[in-house]
């Protein structure tokens, strides 16, 4: 109910409170990826990816098990944007974890291959590898046959070493 009423703070122009979720979500994690390859905007991108933690620390305090996972990987972007591989690394480890413990494949498979990309901007592709194999899975679990022959597709040029 706690978190209804909160949902209602951030109703705007009639999208209901899963959107106001989604957007907060993927919004950030859109907005970490743009500041990252698109310097033009990127103060305005770093800004929306802030608000977006901020919102989702907010909702954590209130449901942990539904927005740990979120906020875990909303950080492990932040961190990657930083440049602290350590704490990114370990912020997208926490995210799948969190997000395999309370069940959302489909997160836990975003996750991973979020990670993924954070391994191969630093050309580790055995590792990059690893990951994209554990978001294959995820989504082969979810029943997401498009994102598993993306994966694929993925998983062949790094193995044929094209980038």
């Amino acid at each position: 109910e706690r978190i209804y009423e909160m949902g209602k703070m951030y109703h705007k122009g009639g999208i209901l409170f899963i959107g106001s979720i989604m957007r907060a979500f993927l919004g950030g994690l859109v907005a970490f990826a743009t500041a990252r390859y698109h310097g033009d905007n990127e103060k305005e991108m770093i800004r929306v990816a802030e608000e977006s933690i901020s919102t989702i620390k907010i909702w954590a305090k209130h449901s942990y098990w539904n927005f740990a996972n979120k906020l875990f990987l909303l950080e492990a972007e932040y961190w990657f944007l930083n440049g602290n591989e350590k704490l990114a690394l370990r912020k997208f480890d926490d995210s799948i974890a969190a997000a395999a413990k309370h069940r959302f494949k489909n997160e836990e498979g975003l996750a991973a291959q979020r990670a993924a990309i954070f391994h191969l901007h630093y050309n580790r592709k055995q590792e990059a590898s690893s990951y994209l194999k554990h978001a294959k899975d995820c989504y082969e679990q979810w029943g997401a046959t498009g994102l598993v022959e993306q994966i694929d597709a993925a998983m062949s040029e790094i193995l044929e070493g094209r980038d």
